[in-house]
């Protein structure tokens, strides 16, 4: 079924859902996984401006997010599951498309992030939908609060609060 899994997150409260969801099927499913940390184009900008203007910038938000990183993977690990991950910086889809590709990935996790336009990781100008870009499948990790918005209970009864 599925051998090597992509969780891919951002460190918003969507795609903490997604890695919960994705290491409960990773699990499920005796699988491997990759974890992706995506940041914004904005990280990347805010030492770029302030070096602009000869200021530094104090936050190191790529440590940060590699911290989370290290955190999950870490997080994973004392579940079991063989993991490794990587950052990624800029386009999100394109990170994932690349990432998916290299490591022959059989499935893909996201989080649901509901825009009238679609969502963060599926849509926007400029870029094809992620789905169509993809040679696997994809898990879109929904909003437990709702019933209906795609999140299936995988009946796992461990418990899979992320350290935070």
């Amino acid at each position: 079924m599925f051998e090597r899994v992509l969780l891919c997150y951002d460190d918003s409260v969507a795609g903490r859902r997604a890695l919960k969801r994705g290491a409960q099927l990773v699990i499920l499913a005796k699988a491997e996984a990759f974890v992706l940390a995506i940041g914004s184009r904005a990280m990347s900008d805010a030492v770029v401006a302030a070096s602009a203007v000869g200021q530094i910038c104090l936050v190191d938000a790529e440590s940060e997010q590699r911290k989370s990183l290290d955190k999950s993977i870490a997080w994973l690990k004392e579940r079991g599951v063989a993991a490794e991950g990587d950052l990624a910086r800029g386009n999100a889809v394109d990170a994932i498309v690349s990432y998916s590709k290299r490591l022959s990935i059989d499935l893909v996790v996201v989080g649901h992030y509901p825009k009238s336009s679609g969502g963060r990781w599926w849509s926007g100008r400029e870029r094809a939908s992620l789905a169509e870009r993809l040679d696997c499948c994809v898990f879109i990790a929904g909003n437990e609060a709702h019933p209906n918005s795609g999140y299936v209970q995988a009946g796992v009864s461990a418990r899979y609060d992320h350290p935070d």
